[in-house]
């Protein structure tokens, strides 16, 4: 037998060793520990209040196999349907630990041993309506060279949806499933569910799919020149005059926002504060552009001034007593 054949062999022989032992150990009764999630239907005309965690953690028994498909798979859970159950005056139901471990639902032959916690203690309230605002969860990356311009476009924009007063007093928008994205080169475009997180809280009469578009364009850059400069806050009895009077503003954004552009909305301005314009000698213009754009740079970046106090002829001369910023 030669030296490739005998090596063959043996990695066959291990390989169904391998197999068999997994089989064996796979086939045998396990008993693990799991956290299932719940699924609850609140009775008619109420709604959960608090008193549910998010999951129960479970011991459960079953051949090895099954337990490692239901793990794999996550098609496991408690689901507690309690549409005819009739609520207390109190609106508290206790669900005991014979209940909980027959709401199980798992995989046959799987069986629950033990269930923690052991019992639960919920309150409901009265089912109210509320209209709320839709957040898109975003998770988008532009490629090198691009941006997200705009804030997403959202159809529809708000939704109605029904909970307890004390959870929907809190509630104040309800989030889509995350969009991910990596290296957005163009327009982004996706129909999302909203979230199920607050499923057990609160429900969303016929749900509807929501359109979601988030812009991506290329960066540019766009220098608008002769933004004049306002003054802002200055005293009645003075005259300030600045040189120059308007400045350049180089900003940048998505190529086709630039494009589209108009210089009436990049504003440029200045504060009158005595403490500044009696120490300065040039004062740099705040600049403001629209949100989805950046500022970079103004030309020129500082401004000189001349701050002067009016006198009752404002011709008595061409150069009244006031003083002079430098550069």
């Amino acid at each position: 037998m030669t030296l490739a054949r005998s090596i063959l062999v043996f990695l066959g022989a291990l390989i169904f060793s391998v197999l068999l032992w997994a089989y064996v150990r796979l086939s045998a009764l396990n008993e693990t520990d799991v956290d299932l999630p719940i699924k609850l239907t609140p009775p008619k005309g109420y709604a959960l209040a608090s008193g549910l965690p998010e999951r129960l953690h479970t011991r459960v028994r079953g051949a090895g196999w099954q337990i490692l498909l239901m793990n794999f798979t996550k098609n496991a859970d408690f689901r507690f349907d309690l549409t005819d159950r009739v609520v207390p005056a109190g609106e508290r139901l206790v669900i005991h630990s014979d209940e909980l471990a027959n709401s199980a639902s798992l995989p046959s032959e799987v069986h629950v041993m033990k269930v923690d916690p052991d019992s639960l203690l919920l309150d409901f309230g009265k089912a109210v309506e509320k209209r709320v605002p839709i957040v898109p969860e975003l998770d988008i990356e532009p490629a090198r060279g691009y941006m997200i311009v705009n804030p997403p476009d959202l159809s529809p924009r708000e939704i109605t949806i029904v909970g307890a007063a004390s959870v929907l007093d809190s509630l104040r928008s309800m989030p889509t499933q995350r969009i991910s994205v990596r290296n957005a080169r163009e327009d982004v475009e996706r129909v999302v569910p909203l979230t199920d997180s607050l499923a057990n809280f609160v429900s969303v009469p016929n749900p509807p799919k929501i359109d979601v578009r988030v812009d991506v364009e290329a960066l540019g850059e766009r220098k608008i020149a002769n933004i004049p400069i306002v003054v802002e806050a200055l005293p009645p009895q003075f005259e300030l005059v600045l040189i120059p009077g308007s400045i350049a503003v180089t900003v940048r954004g998505g190529v086709d926002q630039l494009a589209k552009l108009v210089p009436s909305v990049v504003h440029a301005h200045v504060m009158y504060n005595p403490i500044t314009f009696d120490t300065a000698s040039a004062i740099v213009p705040e600049v403001e552009v629209p949100r989805e754009m950046t500022f970079l740079m103004s030309d020129p970046p500082s401004v000189r001034f001349i701050l002067r106090k009016k006198t009752e002829s404002a011709a008595a001369s061409d150069h009244p007593g006031g003083r002079r910023g430098t550069p």
